[in-house]
């Protein structure tokens, strides 16, 4: 899949379209951030209950492929990239989207001071299980999760992208799954991983020569 834009050297690319991405994935940003200062609409209390009313042995299934969000996620990223590419753009990119993402995430959540659904909604709607204390705007698992995502999928094929992202996107449903966050805390982590890692494509730029196409 190639990409025309401005041309570093031979083969690095700084396509044209990451500035559009970034500034639209900035809108919903700032959408969803606006929300969720505010007390929480009916419409997402709605959207987390159809989520969250699952049964609970769904909470143990989800556990595994949750953790692609966590703080180690980036490292296994980073090798994961490495081994496909040999190329220290995507490398160096998920290690920093990844872990700025994770530690930037923190600080939104207290600029924010949004509470998780046990808080937002009470108990008597969110299972015993889930997460009690803490904030929820956003979701760090889901800023990881699209940070890394958007690192890699710059250097994989078309089927293999929508496979990553898919992925991604599980991650961000399933913390609303286990009542860690509400729907919105996903959305904008999502938002904040896919800017940190089209900034970092932008700034370094996409290496076409080693992009991965089994």
């Amino acid at each position: 899949m190639t990409e025309t834009g401005q041309t570093m050297s031979p083969g690095i690319v700084r396509p044209p379209r990451l500035l559009i991405q970034i500034l639209g994935a900035a809108v919903v940003l700032a959408v969803a951030t606006a929300i969720a200062r505010n007390p929480l609409p009916t419409w997402e209390e709605e959207v987390f209950k159809w989520i969250h009313d699952v049964p609970r042995w769904v909470d143990h299934v989800v556990w595994i492929p949750m953790q692609l969000g966590s703080a180690w996620a980036p490292l296994i990223t980073a090798a994961v990239a490495y081994w496909l590419t040999k190329s220290w753009r995507p490398t160096a990119g998920a290690l920093v989207a990844g872990w700025v993402g994770w530690w930037l995430a923190k600080v939104v959540k207290e600029w924010v001071e949004r509470g998780r659904p046990f808080e937002e909604i009470g108990a008597a709607n969110v299972r015993d299980t889930a997460l009690h204390e803490g904030l929820g705007f956003v979701s760090g698992h889901a800023t990881v999760a699209f940070a890394c995502a958007a690192i890699l999928t710059a250097y994989l094929s078309r089927p293999w992208q929508w496979g990553v992202y898919l992925l991604a996107a599980f991650v961000g449903l399933s913390r609303v799954i286990v009542g860690a966050h509400l729907p919105l805390d996903a959305v904008g982590g999502a938002c904040l991983g896919l800017i940190l890692a089209w900034t970092w494509h932008l700034a370094v730029g996409i290496d076409t020569t080693k992009r991965w196409a089994p």
